[in-house]
């Protein structure tokens, strides 16, 4: 009898994507903050909101993920942000704080 061992997990991808420049201050920034749908990742980015605007009252933000903007495509855990929506969000914010929970 001959016997086969199939590992279910996914073929390793190694590409390195370079750090984006650090922002030289927050103040009056506007930070897109990302939530991919997942248990927990509306909690975590709404706190990372709550302390930010606390420290810095002239932050704005805008909210990425699920159905928020019509128009656009509903990001979701299966429906990640492509090339052009990413182009489009660099385009409306600062930087952006991604959350993954579960």
């Amino acid at each position: 009898m001959k016997l086969q061992i199939m590992s279910p997990a996914a073929i390793r991808v190694d590409y390195e994507v370079p750090p984006a420049p650090r922002l030289s201050g927050l103040e009056g920034k506007t930070i897109g903050l990302y939530n991919n749908m997942t248990g927990g990742a509306d909690v975590a980015v709404e706190r990372v909101a709550e302390h930010l605007g606390r420290r810095y009252p002239s932050m704005k933000f805008e909210r990425y993920g699920g159905d928020l903007r019509p128009g656009r495509p509903a990001l979701s855990r299966g429906n990640h942000i492509d090339a052009e929506e990413a182009a489009r969000i660099a385009e409306e914010v600062d930087a952006v704080i991604g959350a993954t929970a579960h």
